[in-house]
């Protein structure tokens, strides 16, 4: 009896301290919640309340909250704004970290008021709003870019240094670049950097920049340099096209040892060089069997635009021997493989020139198809390819006359042309194909 009276105040002391402890943790529970609700509301009043010292180290202390984004993301859509407003109060370094964590709303307004705050602290601190350029989101680096526009010339060396940083490289450059001349000349010592991918950074948006002021020193660090680095160059030169590059370019694209991107890189430099002697180099490679060398060729050319094809169009003797052919008498296959090679530059140049040349192409027979494959996204051309298929017979040139709709079926203008074949052709094959290639488009 003793023993079970003895079992049954051990069972009780341990409820007891069961009970005592859930009421602790409850109490403390009770007395958390309320110290954060209190601690909201003074944070809420802080951020959106009136200007003083209170607030500015409230958002100072902010940019190193991990709590921040959400604390910003939870306030009501008036409150967001005015605290995005009230950042730019003031002009702490600290407070372009404090943007940046907030810019990943989706809230635009406030995002627009950040950008307005950020340009703030940027005018005072442009190198702490370019270190936010390692922040991943496209919001932030929307905003980022606009603040520093705002800045003005003087964010440009700031944005350069950026090239150290792994993270913010990539959107370093596309400033950089967007930035145009100015940021040519904070760039270039760069190149001069002991670490290779700042080189090589610095050389991606140089070339991208077209800075011939970068050729000579671009050039001596290609000649030094190997595999991967040595294309990196490469490509910089040949953005550049600069006419002093072009016996190396040419020398790189006929040198059958190097590499298919090292001869890519090449065709696009005599491209950009646009030379009558670097582009009738091309025309040399764009009727060669190696596809992948072709289509260099060929991008090159469209990179060059009219004045690759007025080098070749209307002088079939400089054509053919561009694409490789003899200059004596030519069959009707050699001559479709002229029109053909022609048409592939064209279809990569959106000019009245090129136009004219697809539109003299679909008259031709023995290109007709070929230039109606080329003929898309031209609005220009929607009255002559819907001639095209009226002029056809669908039952004996149907690959053509399915061409020539496809063709259609990329403008606007194009699919008002093949409803109204659909609506006046309806019991012919004509009209089926078209009711068929419209319902292809609207799926």
């Amino acid at each position: 009896m003793a023993a079970k009276s003895s079992g049954q105040r051990k069972r009780a002391g341990r409820l007891a301290r069961t009970i005592r402890s859930l009421a602790y943790i409850i109490g403390l529970g009770i007395a958390l919640a309320v110290y954060n609700a209190v601690s909201l509301r003074r944070d809420v009043g802080l951020a959106v309340g009136p200007a003083g010292s209170a607030q500015e180290q409230f958002f100072r202390d902010s940019a190193e909250r991990p709590d921040i984004s959400t604390f910003f993301k939870n306030l009501k859509p008036s409150q967001r704004l005015q605290m995005a407003k009230n950042i730019g109060r003031y002009s702490d370094p600290e407070l372009a970290k404090l943007c940046g964590k907030c810019l990943d709303t989706f809230d635009a307004s406030a995002r627009a008021a950040l950008t307005d705050s950020l340009a703030v602290v940027g005018h005072v601190n442009p190198r702490a709003v370019a270190a936010l350029m390692n922040l991943p989101g496209s919001f932030q680096q929307l905003a980022i870019a606009a603040a520093l526009r705002q800045s003005g010339p003087d964010a440009i060396p700031m944005v350069a240094k950026e090239f150290s940083d792994a993270d913010a490289r990539a959107n370093a450059i596309a400033y950089l670049v967007a930035a145009g001349a100015p940021a040519i000349a904070p760039t270039l010592p760069y190149l001069d950097a002991s670490d290779k991918d700042v080189r090589l950074a610095a050389a991606d948006a140089l070339g991208k920049l077209r800075a011939r002021q970068a050729v000579s020193k671009l050039t001596g660090m290609y000649l030094a340099s190997k595999n991967e680095e040595q294309l990196a160059y490469l490509t910089a030169l040949a953005g550049i096209g600069d006419p002093s590059s072009e016996a190396m370019m040419t020398k790189t694209l006929q040198d059958e040892s190097q590499s298919p991107a090292a001869r890519a890189e090449a065709a696009l430099g005599l491209g950009a060089i646009g030379s009558q002697s670097s582009l009738a180099m091309l025309w040399n490679y764009a009727g060669v069997p190696d596809k992948s060398l072709r289509a260099s060729a060929v991008s090159g050319l469209q990179l060059a635009g009219d004045p690759a094809l007025r080098l070749v169009s209307g002088n079939p003797l400089s054509h053919r021997a561009a694409m490789g052919e003899g200059a004596g008498g030519s069959s009707a296959e050699a001559s479709a493989k002229e029109g053909e090679g022609l048409l592939r530059v064209a279809e990569g140049i959106h000019t009245p020139y090129a136009d004219d040349i697809i539109r003299q192409a679909l008259l031709d027979p023995s290109q007709s198809r070929f230039a109606a494959e080329v003929a898309g996204n031209r609005p220009t051309l929607v009255p002559n390819l819907a001639s095209q298929a009226r002029r056809l017979d669908a039952t004996r040139q149907g690959d053509v006359v399915d061409a020539v709709l496809r063709a259609l079926a990329t403008t606007q203008a194009g699919r008002a042309a093949l409803k109204e074949i659909e609506s006046t052709s309806p019991s012919t094959p004509l009209g089926a194909l078209a009711s068929r290639r419209l319902s292809l488009v609207h799926g």
